[in-house]
């Protein structure tokens, strides 16, 4: 398990408090059980068969009263044996779900300090799994007995001692768990990867539904899910065969070390010491069930240790893959008041080889990533220039996947520069810390983002504090205050998953309200109308008129009609800017921005 075993004892150490409270319980429960083996072997020896001191029994009084003194010895045992279970139970399980949580956190955190660069290559719905289900692997790992597993050694240390006839047992049991234990590691590991990747694939699936519906896909996504769910399944019964083949080896070795014991024990009554009493044999006995304790619950629950350790190493692979934007330790943290933006000499291209580090090498990602190194060889920006004056509109056209939108997402630094330079007011966008250079730009997509909640909620997702004027005074200006009081409960209505209950023009207006409240210096309008009619397109135009009022923009569009006014025309092909100028100065040289004209019917 690498060192992913001391991580996870670190975590257990920063709930100091919980931790011993576990192991006094497990020490009361050790001690404990060495009572009850004396305990019967006294009561065998000296109140059912006393045997004669000095060539003189013990009266009838005297056993009672031995009796009276071991039945309390017993009752008082019996009770820290449930004091001692349910607290080894319990606060066990207590610690494994304290400790899963600050896990949780840890690569919640960690997950959104990755980049753009990372996502683009994951299924969500794995991620997601990892994050809410394979983190209880970290239970697992502790219910099994990570905590408690030196006083079980102890246990056995000490009861091996009493009962050296079993040891003889011990070797085969290990051998046991050598020989199976890397194939259940397997097995689970890869029923794990699998349901990782049914996770992520329905996931994916459920939404674009409307995608399936309108291809009438139905009956083949039920047919794929079927053929994952039979292969789920045999992975599933793969586990469940290997793991009870050990635990059924490890009973029928007990079992054999039990029979040594009684036949060893018999052997030393008959003929190496006949004075060896009832007792005796009976507290052997007993020594010899306290040695089979630890290591039968060790059999039993190897089959969830194993599985767990799959879970703990898919949950730690993401918690080590390094972020690849990380902010500088004096980071400028005041956001840029003028918003002026300057690209220099700017290259880009995606999953480089020094980018790798931040993609993790397991499950359904291996085979993602199998295309990278020939497409990482192609720049897709290719030596960026170009400077935008505060509140200058700045156009970028030109052909589908030429890198017009990679451009704009360098400047919040979703993605980072390879090459070249990226300022604004005149400071590297690298030397900001995130969240001062994010709070000064805002995005407005073509496939507005809508959470679910109220509408509310979602204006308020930007500019948490804002007040309720501010915020119906940004949705009057975004031309959506009137349909969002036609909703059922107003600005308090529930909108489903992605505001799939709203229109696009609807939801491209509650955008744009969000960002009148982040109030940003620069904004970024990438096809921010491309999707919508025309009596959509003039709503959202409108209150986008409002929104660039006064602010740096990055507009990038393939109606060139969206554009003519900008201040600028930059025109991009193949990751580099071929053109600069207005409407008309394009148009009249006649190169590639006049022939996307001509083919869109744009006049001048």
């Amino acid at each position: 398990m690498r060192p992913y075993i001391f991580v996870i004892l670190r975590y257990a150490w920063t709930n100091k408090g919980l931790l011993f409270a576990v192991i006094l319980m497990g020490s009361i429960g050790f001690a404990a059980s060495f009572i009850f083996p004396a305990l019967i072997g006294s009561l065998i020896d000296h109140v059912i068969q006393p045997r004669a001191i000095n060539g003189i029994l013990p009266t009838m009084a005297e056993r009672l009263h031995h009796l009276w003194i071991l039945t309390g010895i017993a009752v008082i045992t019996a009770v820290l044996f449930g004091i001692s279970g349910y607290g080894r139970g319990h606060l066990n399980m207590k610690l494994g779900y304290r400790i899963a949580l600050m896990l949780r956190k840890d690569v919640f955190d960690h997950l959104h300090k990755l980049s753009l660069q990372f996502y683009s290559h994951q299924r969500t719905g794995g991620l997601v799994w990892r994050l809410m289900q394979e983190v209880h692997g970290v239970n697992g790992l502790i219910n099994s007995g990570v905590i408690l597993f030196f006083l079980d050694v102890a246990q056995v240390s000490l009861a091996l001692v009493l009962t050296l006839a079993v040891l003889c047992v011990l070797p085969f049991y290990v051998l046991t768990f050598k020989a199976f234990n890397p194939r259940l590691r397997q097995v689970s590991e890869r029923m794990n990867e699998h349901f990782s990747r049914i996770t992520g694939k329905v996931t994916e699936r459920l939404a674009a539904i409307s995608l399936v519906k309108s291809f009438a896909a139905e009956d083949r996504e039920r047919e794929e899910f079927r053929a994952d769910n039979d292969e789920h399944y045999s992975h599933m019964v793969d586990q469940s065969h290997v793991g009870h083949l050990v635990t059924a080896v490890s009973d029928v070795l007990v079992q054999l070390g039990t029979v040594i014991v009684i036949g060893y024990g018999g052997y030393l009554a008959l003929r190496v010491n006949p004075n060896l009493t009832a007792g005796s044999i009976t507290r052997f006995l007993g020594y010899v069930a306290v040695l089979y304790g630890p290591v039968k619950r060790l059999a039993d629950l190897n089959m969830i240790f194993q599985s767990s350790l799959s879970s703990v190493r898919r949950v730690f692979s993401i918690l080590e893959i390094e972020p690849e934007i990380v902010e500088k330790p004096n980071a400028v943290t005041n956001p840029p008041p003028f918003g002026s933006v300057c690209f220099h000499n700017v290259y880009f291209r995606y999953a480089s080889p020094a980018d790798r580090r931040s993609m993790p090498l397991d499950g359904d990602e291996r085979e993602e990533r199998s295309f990278l190194p020939d497409y990482a060889a192609r720049w897709v920006l290719k030596g960026i220039s170009f400077t935008a004056q505060p509140g200058e509109r700045i156009a970028l056209v030109g052909p589908s996947g030429c890198g017009k939108t990679t451009i704009a997402l360098l400047l919040p630094r979703l993605y980072e520069v390879v090459r070249g330079r990226v300022m604004v007011d005149g400071i590297d966008v690298r030397d900001y810390s995130l969240k001062a250079l994010r709070a000064a730009i805002s995005i407005v997509q073509q496939d507005s983002i809508i959470l679910g909640g109220t509408v509310r909620e979602n204006l308020l997702y930007g500019c948490p504090d804002a007040s309720e004027g501010r915020m119906v005074e940004a949705a009057r200006a975004a031309n959506a205050h009137e349909f969002i009081l036609a909703l059922p409960n107003g600005y308090d209505t529930q909108l489903g998953e992605r505001g799939v209950d709203l229109s696009g023009g609807q939801r491209q207006r509650i955008s744009i309200a969000r960002s009148l409240l982040h109030d940003p210096r620069i904004l970024i309008l990438d096809e921010a109308t491309s999707a919508l009619d025309t009596m959509s397109e003039a709503l959202v135009q409108q209150a986008l008129d409002r929104l660039m009022h006064g602010r740096t923009c990055l507009i990038i569009a393939h109606r060139l009609s969206t554009v003519r006014n900008a201040d600028r025309i930059l025109t991009v092909r193949n990751g580099r800017i071929v053109e600069a100028g207005r409407h008309e100065e394009l148009l009249a040289r006649n190169g590639l921005y006049a022939r996307l004209a001509r083919a869109q019917l744009v006049t001048a």
